[in-house]
């Protein structure tokens, strides 16, 4: 089930034409590529954004969970049959080309068109940043795509598509012209800007820095495929001063989500509860995958595993001890009841912020100050940025506690301590051990320091931004894990998505053989 959300009525509250709805429905502002809607770029906006949040925050959200050993099905449920089968086709999500490139995309560029007429640089800057966020997306799931000759209308119906490859170094020439755009001194799209409007007058200097962390994701996505391109790129912009986003910043996007039938933050919508209160079925079939819970229980990272998680509900009198937290591996059969939901846990208070704190109007994150500080880390690691590795890496873990509601001295006893990882593990759920491949958090005790930076970003995307840890696994392999899921019919993992079956009976350049095991992003060297 896919929660989608449609403009259909004007809320006061948030002073926009937006509404909210839940199954099967879609922002109706423009919902063809071909057939580009005029509108003031304060009502496009907020659409074109709303449709990318749904599909990161909640859509490839949840795939992505699933697939980076974050989540996994309550043996009792039936909800994630053809995720953990490997049985995904061309039907499967077709939401996510839908919305990104049939919604979101044709919104942004009818307000790069009118920006440009009428000297709007800063909502053509936006528009920019928000068409290199979505065209990432799509080349991450799916691999080549139109984008040379998409958006042309009905001028050209069946555009052809271009080599992933080359939508990516198209991204940099997208986010290069919004750079030279941002003017921070003028006038910002503020009624419009669902994400950095409360920004006051550093709306635009956030919107930067979003673009300078976006490039530089980019760049390192790169960097097994495309080494040198990475490097001059990154180091070009290490020149060019780029400022990335700094603590506590986070790319949240909240039209205004209320405790009200199709006006939840669709994550919750799904994960989470109902406007009553009532826990949702997609709440009780999603449980903890024993690979990242074990990871966090053999790192002693206590406090963010019960954020992310919460101890099952049976029994009742069950201590709140991480020993007594429980998973399942993906696809996972054992005996008995010992994988059904009432015994595994559940996700925590800070995936799905709790009902009485207003976990309703929680934001969709499509990047957080975590993600920064790791990406910045990662860079420096690899001698393409200047400062210090390990200082970034830290101030990561800090971000990512501080975003699950925990404080920096927390983190930094965390990532200080000096004991071997710990190999036992409290887990009774057969088809899950992480095969003691956890590394400890030390930065200076780390052997491979790649491999730190890409685990605690695994840890800081886990139920917020799962595609993301999805593909970074891709990109690098790591975490080290045991990700097969045990009732999947091909011990091959999946490394994409097919196209949808609406492009591939409606456009003759779509290309043919594609499956959700091949052929790889270009990215994915590992």
């Amino acid at each position: 089930m896919t929660f989608l959300f449609k403009r259909n009525a004007l809320l006061a509250t948030l002073g926009l034409s937006l509404g909210l709805a839940s199954c099967d429905s879609y922002l109706d502002v423009n919902d063809n590529p071909n057939t580009p809607t005029s509108a003031p770029a304060s009502q496009l906006l907020p659409n074109g954004i709303l449709r990318t949040a749904v599909v990161t925050g909640n859509t490839l959200n949840v795939l992505g969970n699933l697939y980076a050993g974050n989540w996994a099905q309550a043996q009792d449920f039936l909800f994630y049959v053809p995720e953990q089968s490997y049985q995904l086709t061309s039907t499967s999500y077709s939401s996510i080309w839908d919305e990104l490139y049939a919604g979101s995309l044709p919104d942004l560029n009818v307000i790069v068109q009118t920006s440009k007429a009428n000297g709007d640089k800063n909502s053509l800057a936006i528009a920019r940043i928000m068409q290199a966020y979505n065209y990432q997306l799509l080349v991450d799931a799916h691999g080549d795509v139109p984008f040379t000759d998409a958006l042309q209308g009905v001028s050209l119906l069946a555009p052809r598509f271009d080599k992933d490859v080359d939508v990516y170094t198209g991204l940099i020439t997208l986010l290069d012209e919004a750079l030279a755009n941002i003017t921070p001194t003028a006038a910002a799209p503020s009624a419009g800007d669902i994400i950095f409007r409360s920004a006051g007058t550093n709306e635009m200097v956030r919107w930067r820095q979003f673009a300078n962390t976006l490039k530089l994701r980019i760049y390192l996505r790169q960097s097994g495929a495309r080494p040198a391109v990475a490097e001059a790129g990154i180091k070009a912009m290490q020149a060019a001063n780029a400022d990335f986003l700094g603590p506590g910043v986070q790319v949240g996007v909240n039209p205004g989500f209320l405790n009200s039938a199709g006006k939840v933050n669709p994550l919750v919508a799904r994960v989470g509860y109902t406007v009553t209160g009532a826990v949702t079925s997609g709440s009780r079939a999603t449980r903890a995958n024993t690979l990242a819970l074990n990871y966090l229980k053999v790192t002693n990272d206590t406090l963010r595993l019960k954020q992310l998680y919460t101890k099952p509900a049976t029994p009742a009198t069950l201590p709140n001890n991480v020993k007594n937290y429980r998973g399942i591996q993906s696809g996972a059969n054992p005996a008995g009841t010992l994988g059904y939901q009432a015994v595994l846990s559940p996700l925590g208070p800070g995936v799905i912020r709790p009902f009485a704190q207003n976990g309703f109007a929680q934001p969709v994150y499509l990047m957080t100050a975590a993600e920064s500080y790791f990406l910045q880390a990662e860079a420096v690691q690899r001698g393409w940025l200047t400062g210090s590795a390990q200082t970034l890496y830290e101030t990561g873990i800090k971000e990512s506690f501080k975003l699950l509601g925990l404080t920096e001295a927390q983190a930094t006893t965390y990532y200080s301590q000096t004991a071997a990882v710990n190999p036992v593990i409290n887990d009774v759920v057969v088809g899950g051990s992480f095969d003691t491949k956890a590394i400890s958090p030390n930065f200076t005790a780390a052997a491979n320091k790649i491999e730190a930076i890409i685990n605690q970003k695994w840890i800081a995307n886990n139920g917020i931004n799962g595609f993301e840890a999805w593909t970074e696994y891709r990109r690098t392999g790591f975490p080290k894990g045991n990700y097969i899921s045990l009732n999947a019919a091909t011990q091959a993992f999946p490394v994409r998505l097919p196209y949808p079956q609406s492009e591939i009976s409606n456009n003759p350049n779509t290309p043919v053989g594609v499956t959700i095991f091949s052929p790889k992003i270009f990215w994915d060297v590992d």
